[in-house]
């Protein structure tokens, strides 16, 4: 038999093995500070410093993001990833 490995030795403790999360969906354990759309968007070159800049749409208002995207948050983040970009793009989220 050669140097080669049969992969046996390769799994890594169950400490190292970090939980799958979803990177494309927001951090909901912290509320977030509410904004309005203009203030959010990307055209505007001050964006607040503490808006998570991956989901500008979460410190949106629930009102104006109902609004904005005919839909629920809870509906908005079951859609697929690519959909929700293009939503955010459309409105100039993104």
């Amino acid at each position: 038999m050669g140097g080669g490995t049969t992969g046996v030795g390769t799994m890594r403790p169950a400490a190292e093995v970090k939980p799958a999360l979803r990177s494309s969906l927001p951090d909901m354990s912290k509320p977030a500070k509410i904004y309005s759309l203009v203030e959010l968007q990307t055209t505007n070159k001050d964006l607040p410093e503490e808006v998570d800049r991956h989901h500008l749409e979460r410190h949106l208002s629930r009102d104006e993001f109902e609004n904005i995207f005919g839909m629920s948050p809870i509906e908005f983040y079951k859609l697929p990833e690519w959909k929700r970009i293009n939503l955010k793009r459309k409105h100039k989220l993104f």
